[in-house]
């Protein structure tokens, strides 16, 4: 006997905005663990994060019937909802809020350990997934967050934009940041800066760290492209630091971008929420 064919995401949910409770446990299973990583980025403590996950998928079955295709894919959506329930959670904490810019990009490049000599080796070990574990949980949840969506969870840069209710060049400048102080974290305990800044190409060691981000995420101009590409090959401080953050980012991607184990036990207690009238 052949299997059931495997339902798309609008089908279950459109078959939940009907009172299909386990059309919608099929979407729990399926998203469940985007959504408790994106959680537990929010959310100070697991236990927190999968209260967060619990009630956002809790909060999704209820207004299955609002959900819209034309305007954002299904886990899209359920990541907005997760959001709402963690930012919720904050409040209820009373922790802080969720984003503060804090200072110059050339400090932050500074701190990240722009002009500081790593060698290889140690590079090798900054990009372990331990390391790059460790040093994400302890940034603050809003760069933890920006880093999850753009980087783990691989969505577009418009669609990040959307979620987190900036315009665009916003969402780049403050996941560029976000990046920065992940490097930051890696090299807490090295020192070492430039003294002086050099124009090389062009281009001066500052510009290139502010298009550092938009430029390993292939969104420069093939002239701006040209001219970074151009200062990279004869300053070895920025080219040493651009492979490194390009590392990191790409670490981050490769090693920590499975999602997260999800307690069998978890998935039963939404499950057995689900089946209550």
């Amino acid at each position: 006997m052949p299997d059931p064919p495997v339902l798309e995401d609008n089908e279950l949910i459109a078959r939940a905005a009907g009172g299909d409770r386990d059309a919608f446990a099929a979407v729990v299973d399926r998203h469940a663990p985007a959504v408790v990583r994106l959680a537990r980025a929010m959310a100070p403590d697991d236990a927190t994060a999968d209260d967060v996950a619990q009630e956002a998928f809790l909060h999704a079955f209820r207004a299955a019937g609002t959900y819209r295709s034309d305007v954002a894919s299904v886990r899209t959506w359920l990541f907005a909802i997760a959001r709402n329930e963690a930012r919720r959670a904050r409040r209820t904490r009373h922790q802080p809020a969720e984003y503060v810019d804090d200072g110059p990009l050339m400090a932050l490049g500074f701190e990240a350990g722009w002009g500081h000599p790593l060698p290889d080796e140690a590079l090798a070990r900054a990009e372990q997934a331990e390391r790059l574990a460790g040093a994400l949980a302890s940034l603050r949840p809003a760069d933890r967050e920006i880093i999850v969506l753009r980087d783990l969870e691989g969505l577009a840069g418009d669609t990040v934009a959307g979620l987190l209710s900036l315009a665009l060049p916003a969402m780049k400048s403050r996941l560029h940041r976000a990046r920065l102080r992940l490097l930051a974290a890696l090299r807490a305990s090295e020192g070492g800066v430039v003294e002086n800044e050099r124009e090389v190409g062009g281009m001066t060691c500052s510009a290139v760290l502010a298009r550092l981000g938009d430029y390993v995420d292939g969104d420069t101009s093939a002239s701006e492209t040209g001219r970074i590409d151009d200062h990279l090959r004869g300053c070895s401080v920025c080219e040493r630091f651009g492979g490194r953050y390009s590392g990191v980012v790409q670490g981050a991607r490769e090693r920590l971008g499975a999602a997260p184990a999800v307690d069998a036990a978890q998935i039963e207690r939404i499950r057995a929420l689900l089946r209550e009238p």
